[in-house]
């Protein structure tokens, strides 16, 4: 839904006006600083609850939950615990939550192609056989064009995922795809609709119909990063 967001922030400065409201009429005395960390958790639940199911998104949004949780509980005196040792261990776990996204996100197909600090293209001005395929790219960028895509009869998977890099992907325009993806300090891109930021995820389904033969599948990843779907 898109006005999440929005609504989201609206409330926000709906308790925060109505707090310092009170605050200056004498009613409370609520010190708002003590309370910072609640807003990490807020984004963690919105990140967790905005529609995806997608494994990756949801481990990388309870982290962020834990954190606000455990940041709040020291802002108000119940854990003694400094900021210095709040960073070594949330770090290593922070890492462990991108693994662990990365990991469960994989769509369990044969192939697989790696653009490492390099660039791969695939279908430029020719013909070629689409097969399920994973394409990884860090620190480098995959252009993969379709137009001139030949698809087999039944499901092609396509799993991408993106570390500090970039892949495009360039799809007909009568091609039916079902596409699913999240990012992490990243974004996703498919057709339009868009999904990034700290947490984001989106999805998107166009030209599916009853009886057809082929089908495109899209599972896209991008940590620090990004994923672009469009059509041709």
């Amino acid at each position: 839904m898109k006005d999440r967001p929005n609504v989201l922030f609206a409330l926000i400065l709906i308790v925060v006006g109505v707090v310092l409201l009170l605050n200056n009429l004498g009613y409370t005395e609520i010190n708002l600083f003590f309370y910072w960390p609640l807003l990490v958790v807020v984004f963690g639940l919105h990140s967790l609850f905005q529609g995806s199911r997608n494994i990756g998104a949801v481990v990388f949004s309870v982290f962020v939950i834990v954190l606000g949780a455990v940041l709040q509980a020291r802002s108000l005196g119940h854990l003694a615990i400094n900021i210095g040792r709040i960073i070594e261990i949330f770090f290593p776990l922070f890492l462990i939550a991108i693994g662990i996204s990365l990991f469960t996100g994989r769509s369990a197909v044969g192939k697989a192609t790696t653009a490492f600090l390099g660039g791969v293209e695939r279908g430029k001005n020719e013909a070629w056989q689409l097969e399920s395929e994973a394409y990884f790219a860090f620190m480098g960028g995959i252009e993969l064009d379709l137009t001139n895509a030949v698809l087999p009869e039944g499901e092609t998977v396509l799993d991408l995922a993106a570390v500090m890099g970039g892949i495009d992907v360039r799809v007909p325009a009568d091609l039916p795809v079902a596409a699913d993806g999240f990012a992490i300090l990243g974004g996703v891109e498919f057709f339009g609709k868009s999904g990034g930021g700290i947490i984001g995820s989106t999805r998107n389904a166009q030209n599916i119909t009853e009886g057809q033969n082929r089908l495109l599948k899209i599972r896209a990843r991008a940590i620090m990063g990004g994923i672009d779907v469009k059509r041709i």
